[in-house]
């Protein structure tokens, strides 16, 4: 009587470790490099009808077909494929958030003038600063 529980088995838990063994971890991307940050300045922005592009231009490494169907009608797969770019860039373009942190102790310059003529000061910031960006 003691052993009834023995078999007494929680298919749940069972399904849990089997996913468990299946699954991959999140791993952080590398922090991007200050430099190639300041050249990101250069990159044209996102652009749903490029990224669609490319998408329907690789349709067919999955075995799907691209262009026009075979009765010569529009492939609306690849209208929604737009779409669904579309509706992804207006998400992180409306919808996210970039926060920009300056740590402390970061170099501060400034210049201005006053009656006595031109004042240069020279610093540090004191404080952890924040600040916001958008994503085009």
């Amino acid at each position: 009587m003691a052993n009834d529980n023995l078999f007494n088995i929680n298919m749940n838990d069972i399904l849990l470790t089997v996913l468990s063994l299946f699954k991959i971890p999140d791993v952080a991307p590398p922090p991007v490099p200050p430099p190639l940050v300041l050249l990101s300045g250069q990159n044209p922005g996102l652009s749903a009808r490029k990224i669609a592009a490319r998408i329907i231009s690789r349709q067919e490494e999955a075995g799907a077909p691209s262009g026009p169907l075979p009765s010569g009608k529009p492939n609306i797969s690849e209208k929604m494929e737009l779409i669904r770019v579309e509706e992804m860039i207006k998400a992180l373009q409306q919808d996210s958030k970039i926060t920009v942190v300056i740590p402390p102790g970061s170099y501060v310059t400034t210049l201005g003038a006053n009656a006595g003529g031109p004042v240069v000061s020279v610093g540090a910031t004191t404080y952890m600063q924040t600040g916001n960006a958008v994503i085009q």
